[in-house]
Order: C-alpha cells, then structure tokens, then sequence
C-alpha cells in the first residue's frame, strides 16, 4: 500500500491541484478521501498487478476510486466496470499502461438513421 503522501503527490502529478475529480470510469473521487470507502473515496492501483508481471513503476499506477478497483479485482488485460468492457494496453516505447474502453458495435451513436 503506498503512504498518503506519496499517494497525494501521484494526485497532484496526474489531477493537479483539484479538490475532486472523476476516475477513468466516470467515479467521482475527492483529493482528501484517499483510503477512505466512502462515495468520493480513492486508491491507487497497478494497472498490469506486480504479481502478472507488472513493474513498480509510475507508468503502471492509476487512481480509481475504490469501487472501481474492487470490481475490477485483478483482472488484466481485459474487465469489466459497471457492464462496460475495458483493455489495458502497454506502451513499450513510453514504458506505460493505458486504458481504452472497448466501444461495441451496438454503441455507435454516431450514426443517423433515416
């Protein structure tokens, strides 16, 4: 588990100085509610676990709120949040995880039927 300070300090580096703001699946998460499991609650998380190969490094960290990380376990490449489908992807140029959220077919709102 890392410290509140270190985890404040990989807020301030990723959110900036904001009070609240909302994680990758659209969970409202409070700068001072780290730890806590409450509605605005927040941890930081690996997004490749340590024990799947993943590094202890600062491109495999992600802040989600606590919800998040509890339904998304420690499942990797590919779960689920709230019935939508995620991917994570490694950059190994930048040596980073990312986060695309897989959009189906049915998805497309782009489209316009007549």
């Amino acid at each position: 588990m890392i410290e509140k300070n270190e985890a404040l300090k990989i807020w301030l580096s990723e959110i900036g100085d904001k009070e609240y703001s909302y994680d990758f699946a659209g969970k409202k998460i409070k700068q001072n509610d780290y730890l806590e499991k409450n509605q605005v609650g927040w941890v930081i998380t690996y997004l490749r676990p340590l024990d799947q190969g993943g590094t202890n490094n600062s491109g495999n960290v992600i802040i989600m709120h606590h919800r998040t990380a509890e339904e998304r376990g420690s499942a990797y490449p590919e779960f689920s949040i709230d019935n939508q489908q995620y991917l994570i992807h490694h950059d190994e140029k930048g040596d980073f995880y990312y986060i695309e959220k897989v959009i189906s077919e049915d998805d497309d709102d782009d489209e316009l039927f007549i």
